[in-house]
């Protein structure tokens, strides 16, 4: 990009008294030297008051005397106090993650006729709030797997942390019995009149204004006892010790696509994993997700789910996985959701599966890890062309999936009935 067309479209920006207000500069690159010189030269050294980066705050905390910020500071300024300017390539996703601060005062200094355009969808919904404004939030997309919720539902009431808010996210779906297990536990329920996953993931967090740490849940995910306090104080640590940025962090679960591999090892059964159904790739394309009887060989290897998720428990540290993930269960912030520009919610389709490439894709572009906890251990039932096999198999197994007695202090009259 010519700096000359910067330069006019500053000059542009003056003419039409865009720039009464004070400037916020987005990054630092090759031509943020020119822009901030240009800008001084015309309204002086009190003009720019800073520049807002999602990475460099890290080993910069003032350039030529400007204080560097976090995208999110931006929300605690009043929006008629300022303007962002922004030079780069990626105008489009830079917007996005703005909008999610209702930050709407953005120009492009490539190209003043650029507009952001957003393409979410307007679906109708409906939420019943019993949520207390915590700090972190636990959401469960459910609808869809009624033979289940007598067993992850109660585990999840059974096990649940009280520093957590909770809410059943049905999408495209009503169901009378999840409103009833809500009410129960005191969680929240929401729900939208069209099946779109992406806008109500979207829509839970906003729904959720003071969730800094969140965990997404499907409901054919399984937990066990200190499910939540293991996944808050290990992902804070990665936070503070972590040679990588997180993009997400997971429980180690069997059966998906990455985490069968670590646990494996982790029990010892790897070799014989692979003498039978070929080399244990961490990928999508393996028989984890692809052979009907790798699920039953995963629920085989546990005489009792809670049985090995306490085992588990003794087990310490975590790996950095490099590679496409199944997103069932995992825990990320709120600031994380906003650099991404939020889940892609438009009018196209169900959003099944876009939501597991856009993180995983996004991840990759902004150099940013999955951490994988090694003392966290979630189930999770079958894959797609497993189900009807493994939902029989959890009829006729239910010493598998039992909550064993006296795992949880809990009264029996605080469970999911």
């Amino acid at each position: 990009m010519s700096n000359s067309v910067i330069i006019e479209n500053l000059k542009a920006l003056k003419n039409t008294k865009k720039m009464e207000t004070s400037i916020v500069l987005w990054g630092i690159g090759v031509q943020t030297a020119e822009i901030t010189q240009w800008i001084k030269n015309e309204y002086g050294n009190d003009k720019i008051i800073a520049i807002v980066d999602n990475f460099k705050y890290t080993f910069w905390n003032k350039w030529e005397g400007i204080p560097i910020i976090r995208p999110y500071e931006l929300a605690e300024m009043k929006q008629d106090d300022f303007i962002v300017l922004l030079s780069t390539d990626f105008a489009e996703s830079i917007c996005r993650q703005l909008s999610l601060y209702n930050i709407l005062r953005v120009y492009n200094l490539r190209d003043l006729n650029w507009d952001y355009k957003s393409k979410k969808s307007d679906i109708p919904y409906h939420f019943i709030d019993r949520s207390r404004g915590s700090n972190n939030l636990c959401y469960i997309l459910a609808g869809y797997e009624r033979g289940l919720w007598d067993n992850t539902l109660k585990r999840l009431s059974l096990f649940k942390d009280d520093s957590f808010d909770y809410c059943i996210v049905s999408s495209g779906i009503f169901d009378k019995e999840l409103e009833s297990i809500a009410k129960e536990n005191g969680w929240s329920y929401l729900y939208t009149d069209r099946n779109q996953v992406c806008f109500i993931q979207n829509l839970v967090l906003q729904l959720h204004p003071n969730a800094k740490y969140i965990i997404k849940m499907d409901e054919d995910i399984f937990i066990s006892e200190g499910f939540f306090k293991q996944m808050i104080s290990q992902y804070q640590h990665i936070e503070e010790q972590g040679e990588y940025r997180i993009g997400f962090a997971v429980p180690v679960i069997p059966l998906n696509c990455c985490g069968y591999v670590s646990y494996l090892k982790l029990i010892g059964k790897k070799e014989e994993y692979e003498s039978n159904f070929g080399r244990a790739y961490r990928s999508r394309y393996s028989a984890v997700q692809d052979v009907v009887e790798t699920a039953e060989y995963f629920w085989n290897t546990m005489d009792s789910f809670d049985n090995m998720a306490e085992r588990f428990l003794k087990n310490t540290g975590y790996s950095v996985l490099d590679s496409y993930y199944n997103i069932g269960c995992i825990m990320y912030t709120r600031e994380r959701w906003a650099m991404m520009g939020g889940w892609p919610d438009n009018n196209e389709g169900s959003g099944m599966g876009g939501d597991e490439r856009w993180i995983c894709a996004d991840n990759r572009e902004k150099d940013m890890a999955i951490y994988e906890i090694f003392n966290v251990l979630a189930g999770h039932l079958a894959f797609g062309c497993q189900k009807k096999r493994m939902m029989q198999y959890y009829q006729e197994h239910p010493e598998k999936f039992a909550i064993r007695q006296g795992v949880c202090q809990m009264s029996q009259k605080d469970s999911i009935k």
